[in-house]
């Protein structure tokens, strides 16, 4: 009874991993929090910047069809009727200003999972579902197993306009030939064709990458604050091979790692380190830019 206790309360406190294990108000934590932040802050306006929203034609219409489907389910015909002819009016405007129009992005979801901890945190964790694993206690496994995200991802949804405006004229005329369900399944059916891709970006890359910056600002007037901000970057690293983000690009992570390490021993020496901080800054932009691209690859 005492070891189910006690196992129980590790778990709730790994699951409060953000006020528990974290509630300890360290500069180092402080830092980092304000680093991931600043980053979350960062990729969000980047991210908005560059989704080019799709012509108001073709938004209007897309929840025109929603309406109507709506109208349908609720046996309003004539409802549903009006909104369809709204719709193909709506997309016929926009292929006639842009005949070319064929998958164009009209809606953009950016979902941020923030784990509050270090490597060690993590490392904790992972350790402590092992054990519960091992004695098939999967439920207290897998609840200390869920807070282990540190990521945003990004929905990007985009309508096939070779076919979505099609399946709103056919269940136009299906709808005036007195066939509402088949104008229904149609609609319904057209919902398919949107196509939705989805990014991963892993959080300790981006925090990483934004402690290196302000380290490399401040190498020459405070060394053992650059040097502080570099180990932090290094535990992101290390945090983002825990929580399972490397696995295509290890020897990538390892490589940024040691062009880090070469780093600080280059502040604690001659600290020449403009090249150096050149060369990680290029690594950390090739890293975050391969793992967008993959994880959209994946995810398709």
């Amino acid at each position: 009874m005492k070891k189910r206790l006690l196992i129980s309360t590790m778990v709730a406190t790994l699951l409060l991993g953000s006020t528990s294990l974290y509630a300890e108000a360290t500069t180092e934590k402080a830092t980092v929090a304000q680093s991931t932040k600043k980053s979350i802050s960062k990729e969000n306006k980047k991210q908005r910047a560059s989704f080019k929203e799709a012509p108001k034609e073709i938004v209007t219409g897309f929840h025109q069809t929603l309406e109507a489907i709506k109208a349908l389910k609720e046996k309003k015909i004539e409802t549903a009727k009006n909104a369809l002819k709204s719709a193909t009016k709506s997309f016929n405007s926009a292929l006639k200003e842009a005949p070319q129009l064929d998958l164009v992005p009209f809606a953009q979801e950016i979902e941020v999972h923030e784990f509050v901890g270090d490597s060690a945190t993590v490392q904790k964790a992972l350790t402590l579902a092992g054990t519960l694993l091992v004695k098939y206690d999967t439920q207290a496994a897998r609840a200390v197993m869920l807070p282990l995200q540190d990521e945003m991802i990004v929905t990007t949804d985009a309508i096939p306009m070779k076919l979505y405006p099609l399946a709103t004229d056919n269940a136009l005329k299906a709808l005036e030939n007195g066939n509402p369900e088949e104008a229904l399944e149609i609609l319904e059916l057209s919902l398919n064709t949107i196509v939705s891709e989805t990014v991963l970006i892993p959080l300790p890359l981006l925090v990483a990458e934004d402690l290196v910056m302000a380290a490399s600002l401040l190498d020459k007037v405070d060394k053992e604050d650059a040097l502080g901000l570099l180990s932090l970057a290094q535990d992101e690293l290390k945090k983002a091979i825990y929580l399972g983000y490397t696995k295509k690009h290890a020897s990538s992570y390892e490589a940024l790692n040691q062009e880090i390490e070469a780093v600080k021993k280059e502040i604690k020496g001659k600290n020449v380190v403009e090249k150096l901080y050149d060369k990680v800054k290029e690594s950390f932009k090739s890293l975050i830019g391969e793992s967008r691209q993959e994880s959209s690859n994946d995810r398709k």
